[in-house]
């Protein structure tokens, strides 16, 4: 189907506005992926104590279904340098840019890693603000099962691994370590180059393939006994997991999962092609009430745009107007500070209650795209809404 095509389904499914604007245009669909999970900032969030509201002040957040909050700017560690992330989860976590979402995955190797930055944050933001050792900072962490650890016994293998790796947050006194908990692929698939399926289970330690049988011998039922498992970690109040969900999913995986499902996912990470060319997610993550996590949204759409091209100036075009707005009301200083299209680009979906976790390990990037540089940023209206819609469908749309 033709990506013009597409993007009129979404017109079509439109029939409520933006929570953040009144547009019913392109991605209209897109907004109707709140359902209920409402962007607001967390300066009047109940917490268990005074501090951990104040070190929530600000930053965007969405409700998930079964009331849980869930920040809509973070971090993606998944493919980073390992020597680097517990310095750059620090830093992002400084008052400044008050990144308090990190996107990992059990595969990654790094959770170890993401526990010291969380820890090394935590205290460097405690001391900073003089805030006494009673108080906690609420962090939220996503991680994933990979899919050769798809099954009952291997996912609950994946997730102590992933728990333990993450226990220096979670057994700190001042961090409240809130842990999302997903399945990063429905199943190994055979026509991805990069997937290696038998040779990934070949190369599993051996208590690993007792533990059970190998997913990708029955791909189409392997992830239906993680799921079980997933939910009984979910109910354990012992452990710090707050939602449950799924990654990379269709939404054939989808409809059947929710139909064997007693808990039913609360959160779908996709990447950026999904939001244009998969209108029937969208729409079923509406009803639904699953909260939606956008990856890739860099690589996919910013980083290799022509600058050149039309789309990418009038993403220009529209920073440049709310640059202005924001200098009006004294938030920017100097044109060093001007927003990027890259910026518009993330409000965009932020506004539309859509977790977004680009991945950088520059520190400028870091608070260019951090949560208090993009919960800052003006809500858009019609005609800057349905210019970014047609501007990221160009960008990400294959070239002929």
């Amino acid at each position: 189907m033709r990506s013009s095509v597409v993007l009129s389904c979404l017109l079509i499914l439109a029939t409520i506005s933006p929570r953040h604007s009144t547009t019913e245009g392109l991605f209209g669909g897109i907004s109707k992926l709140a359902a209920g999970n409402k962007r607001n900032s967390a300066d009047g969030a109940t917490a268990d104590k005074i501090g951990e509201s104040s070190l929530l002040a600000g930053i965007p957040m969405s409700t998930l279904s079964n009331g849980e909050k869930m920040p809509l700017v973070g971090l993606g560690v998944g493919n980073m340098i390992p020597d680097v992330i517990p310095a750059v989860i620090s830093h992002g976590m400084k008052a400044d840019r008050n990144i308090r979402l990190i996107d990992t995955s059990n595969v990654s190797g790094n959770e170890k890693l993401v526990a010291q930055g969380i820890v090394d944050g935590t205290k460097q933001l405690l001391e900073k603000r003089k805030i006494t050792t009673s108080d906690r900072v609420e962090m939220h962490v996503v991680t994933k099962v990979w899919y050769t650890h798809l099954g009952y016994n291997r996912t609950m293998i994946a997730a102590k691994s992933s728990l333990d790796s993450l226990k220096e947050a979670i057994d700190h006194p001042n961090i409240n370590l809130k842990v999302h908990l997903m399945l990063h692929w429905p199943r190994c698939y055979e026509d991805i180059s990069w997937m290696n399926c038998e040779e990934e289970e070949e190369s599993l330690p051996e208590g690993i393939k007792r533990a059970g049988p190998a997913p990708h011998t029955d791909p189409q039922n392997a992830w239906k006994e993680s799921w079980k498992a997933l939910e009984v970690l979910f109910k354990d109040e012992s452990n710090p997991v707050v939602s449950i969900g799924v990654s990379n999913f269709h939404l054939n995986d989808l409809t059947e999962l929710e139909q064997l499902a007693t808990i039913q996912p609360h959160v779908i990470e996709s990447n950026a092609w999904s939001l244009l060319y998969d209108p029937m997610l969208i729409e079923h993550c509406h009803k639904e009430g699953i909260h939606m996590v956008a990856y890739n949204i860099m690589d996919s759409i910013i980083q290799n745009a022509d600058p050149a091209s039309f789309a990418y100036n009038h993403l220009l075009l529209i920073a440049n107007d709310l640059s202005k707005v924001m200098k009006s009301r004294g938030q920017l200083l100097g044109e060093k500070d001007d927003l990027t299209p890259a910026q518009i680009v993330l409000a965009w979906l932020v506004q539309h209650s859509i977790s977004v976790t680009p991945r950088t390990t520059d520190l400028y990037h870091l608070r260019e795209n951090s949560a208090t540089a993009i919960s800052k940023i003006p809500i858009m209206n019609d005609r800057q809404v349905q210019t970014v819609a047609h501007s990221v469908e160009a960008l990400i749309s294959p070239k002929s």
